[in-house]
């Protein structure tokens, strides 16, 4: 698999997660009020989950799996932490977006594979 090929699999992998993560992020400002402690979590996340998709799509592993142990490690503290009475409709966006993640995951894995 070309290099060219590799990216264009992982963007389009990446999209679906992407686009769950940026509705969860409009529902926290609209939906409710999100304790500072959530919001810096978050925060860490998003430069966790940016760092792994750059070491995904660079073909480095050693940026790429540390990012991602922080970034899951965060959002489980997250999810037991804040999400315990959220929202069905918000559970379920946030279910959607762990099955996402981890078919950007399998894809990730596939292209490494087939390089």
């Amino acid at each position: 698999m070309t290099s060219s090929t590799r990216l264009i699999w992982l963007g389009l992998a990446a999209l679906p997660y992407l686009a769950l993560a940026g509705v969860d992020a409009w529902m926290h400002e609209k939906a409710r009020k999100v304790p500072a402690l959530e919001r810096a979590i978050h925060y860490v996340s998003a430069v966790a989950l940016i760092g792994f998709i750059v070491g995904a799509l660079r073909d480095q592993r050693s940026l790429a799996v540390p990012c991602l142990a922080v970034f899951v490690a965060l959002l489980a503290f997250d999810e037991t932490g804040f999400h315990a009475r959220i929202a069905s409709s918000e559970r379920r966006l946030h279910l959607a977006a762990y099955g996402a993640l981890a078919v950007f995951i399998a894809v990730w894995q596939w292209t490494v594979s087939h390089t």
